[in-house]
């Protein structure tokens, strides 16, 4: 499925506790795994600054990329978006690719706008 480690054990460990608890919808989601990166950048940022001073935290976070079951995290730029939050990714033909911006889009990818 991937070849991030974390998200492939939360993926498992998530479905494997959802059924076990009779949840309806057994697999993880966006805010499961959003919710669990969360966590990843505060334990990221506490174990780099030994402190929970936000301000340490946060000027920690905002210089450095922290790598999450959501793929990499950065707090750079305006707005505080990273470069990786602003990419545009699209399935085409049966992978992943980026599209956007077009510095950095895959060789001859376009995006492909919907069709009514």
């Amino acid at each position: 499925m991937t070849a991030n480690t974390d998200a492939e054990l939360l993926s498992k460990l998530f479905e494997e506790r959802a059924k076990k608890a009779g949840l309806p919808y057994t697999l993880a989601e966006t805010q499961a795994a959003g919710s669990f990166a969360a966590w990843q950048l505060l334990e990221a940022a506490v174990t780099a600054t030994k402190s929970l001073d936000d301000k340490a935290l946060a000027g920690w976070l905002k210089a450095n990329t922290v790598e999450t079951v959501m793929g990499k995290v950065e707090f750079g730029g305006a707005n505080n978006y990273g470069r990786e939050q602003v990419k545009v990714k699209q399935i085409q033909n049966g992978r992943w690719v980026i599209v956007w911006p077009r510095d950095v889009a895959a060789p001859g990818a376009k995006v492909i706008y919907p069709t009514p």
